[in-house]
């Protein structure tokens, strides 16, 4: 568990942890430069598994996560943020969920959100792995994986400092490990309200790191794509607005280089699920116009299985 000023949350990600029905555990924190009580506060809890560690200044979130890759002892690695909590039985159900399945490496869970929603994602390795192209997947507060690091010098990328650390990580991994969800939500997650979203983004280099990152994936596909049509992709990935025909077109045509690039049923069906998404995000006359992208609503039944979201 890394934290940096978490005088208010710390104590309750904590008992979340000690309160876990699995009890042979290692807790490890990082105290990432904190300059309030939050390492006072771990002081008084007192559990022979916790171990705190103490930076004494901000070194970054992905340093402190290797900081901490390299600290812990287990067959097993678990995170959770300062700000979350763990339902009791989460680590008993993704050990057994391990040990049923050998050849999983890296396993998430679905995570709830304000008032108890439930956060869904894909649950197997050829869904997450195309899943993983157009936008993270893997939840990292419900996050376990075998304790493979050391033994093959894989961490976190420091360059990605404070933001979509943990997105590289597992795009870098998900052609050379076997990923999968748990379609329960094992975690609560605390999402970052819109002020603390804008400063994380900000002083996190966020949009920079999203670049870095989509320069890696565009620069998969063999098919020349203006630069202008990417960047309006990347836009309708995370944003909803209403759509002009010009940018359906631009998007309709980026669609379909993708999915001739990867020829891949996983990827076919989720750019089925984004040219839903074209049609509904149109006025009433384009989506007239376009009514050729109404088509995709015969795989609906196979997209709602991608747990898209």
């Amino acid at each position: 568990m890394p934290i940096l000023n978490a005088e208010t949350s710390i104590k309750k990600a904590i008992e979340s942890c000690l309160a876990q029905s699995y009890t042979n555990l290692e807790i490890i924190i990082l105290d990432n430069g904190s300059t309030d009580q939050s390492a006072e506060i771990i002081k008084t809890i007192q559990d022979s598994r916790i171990r705190l560690i103490k930076s004494e200044t901000n070194i970054g979130i992905s340093a402190g996560r290797n900081i901490l890759l390299k600290e812990a002892n287990g067959d097993f690695i678990a995170w959770l943020d300062a700000d979350d909590e763990m339902r009791e039985n989460r680590i008993q159900k993704q050990v057994d969920y391990f040990h049923l399945n050998p050849d999983t490496d890296l396993l998430g869970t679905w995570i709830f959100v304000e008032q108890n929603q439930i956060k869904k994602a894909p649950l197997s390795h050829p869904q997450i792995g195309a899943a993983l192209w157009f936008k993270n997947c893997m939840y990292q507060p419900s996050m376990m994986s075998r304790n493979f690091y050391q033994n093959e010098n894989v961490f976190y990328n420091e360059t990605y400092a404070n933001t979509l650390e943990d997105y590289e990580l597992w795009y870098r991994l998900k052609d050379k490990k076997k990923f999968a969800n748990i379609d329960k939500p094992l975690t609560h997650y605390k999402l970052s309200t819109a002020e603390e979203l804008m400063s994380k983004k900000t002083k996190g280099n966020f949009e920079e790191n999203l670049e870095r990152l989509w320069s890696v994936k565009w620069g998969e596909i063999s098919e020349t794509i203006a630069e202008k049509d990417k960047k309006l992709f990347q836009y309708f990935l995370y944003n909803n607005k209403v759509l002009s025909t010009q940018e359906i077109d631009s998007l309709s045509k980026t669609l379909q280089t993708i999915e001739r690039h990867f020829k891949n049923n996983n990827y076919s069906l989720i750019c089925s699920f984004h040219r839903l998404r074209l049609w509904r995000n149109a006025n009433v006359f384009v989506k007239l116009t376009n009514l050729h992208l109404l088509l995709a609503v015969f795989q609906y039944p196979s997209i709602q299985k991608l747990h898209l979201r």
